[in-house]
């Protein structure tokens, strides 16, 4: 899955290097080396892509001054969820671009208000079709409230990680799907809102909740707006079963997490960089069945949390 920098430079540039291994990887398994590329203008400040590239593969050393992002008309994007990596932006090494362009005429992707999307039934063969329209990223410059669009069915996993100064989101009807850490590290964010005629989630004082349809099985606690200035957070319903991957990412000002008594479920990197998180608690430990890898991963000043089997 997926992380932002981790501040420790050796460290990103290993994880850097793994994860262009696992890509490269993938290509040779799943298309025979066929692939696209990216390539930049000489001043550095265009980044254009060209045929069908790994998401992973959108930013590199050269984009580092980039501004803007063109798609050409046979871009396409692969994303390859079998693969392991670290959470982090989808532009980790372009993180100045302001603008995201896609040419007339692609069959594959189109921008509107800063969000890239691919269309619904097309990839780059028959193993590698979205069946349904995917939010795929964010300009990490966008600004302010965000509408995703009406005909989104599903929001990829990172997709808005580290776009920190996009102040609230609203998702339509439309939306089935909210991937992991979808809205992590989102530091001015705090509101996440579903329209009310969503039959998938819903939201409650800004928090966004999962019901128990689609490609969840259980009521979950699917995003929580890393920029929502509470130091306690109490409130989740009753009926909450399970916290989803990434929920919390990145949640700077929260200090101590109540979970309801019936959450059996703890997924990978829930809590992950909290930086000020001191407690997290559930009202019945002995419900908890399963908390993954790398939940409590960068919360430097944890001293009590749920443990395996729910023990504090």
């Amino acid at each position: 899955m997926a992380g932002v920098s981790s501040g420790n430079a050796s460290a990103d540039k290993d994880a850097k290097s793994v994860q262009r291994k696992k890509t490269s990887g993938f290509w040779e398994r799943k298309i025979g080396g066929r692939r696209g590329e990216i390539s930049v203008s000489k001043d550095g400040k265009i980044v254009y892509v060209h045929n069908w590239v790994d998401i992973n593969e959108l930013s590199d050393k050269r984009t580092i001054k980039a501004e803007k992002i063109i798609f050409c008309k046979d871009a396409g994007i692969i994303v390859d969820y079998d693969d392991e990596t670290l959470y982090h932006s989808r532009l980790w090494s372009a993180p100045r671009i302001m603008e995201l362009e896609v040419e007339e005429g692609n069959p594959f992707l189109y921008e509107k208000d800063g969000m890239l999307i691919q269309r619904a039934g097309v990839g780059l063969d028959n193993d590698h079709v979205m069946e349904q329209e995917t939010l795929l990223l964010c300009n990490p410059g966008k600004k302010g409230m965000i509408k995703v669009p009406k005909s989104v069915q599903i929001i990829d996993n990172c997709a808005f990680l580290g776009c920190s100064l996009i102040t609230s989101v609203f998702l339509p009807a439309s939306v089935e799907t909210v991937g992991n850490a979808a809205f992590g590290k989102m530091q001015s964010c705090v509101s996440i809102q579903a329209d009310e005629d969503n039959q998938y989630y819903d939201s409650r004082d800004g928090v966004l909740y999962g019901k128990a349809l689609g490609a969840r099985e259980y009521p979950h606690i699917a995003a929580y707006p890393a920029g929502k200035k509470d130091a306690v957070y109490e409130k989740a319903p009753e009926y909450i079963e399970e916290i989803q991957e990434g929920a919390f990412f990145g949640a700077g000002h929260l200090r101590e997490v109540y979970l309801p008594s019936r959450v059996r479920f703890i997924r990978d990197a829930a809590f992950q960089k909290c930086k000020n998180l001191r407690k997290v608690a559930v009202k019945n430990k002995k419900r908890i069945s399963v908390v993954e890898g790398d939940v409590f991963e960068d919360c430097p000043r944890l001293k009590e949390w749920v443990k395996e089997k729910g023990k504090l």
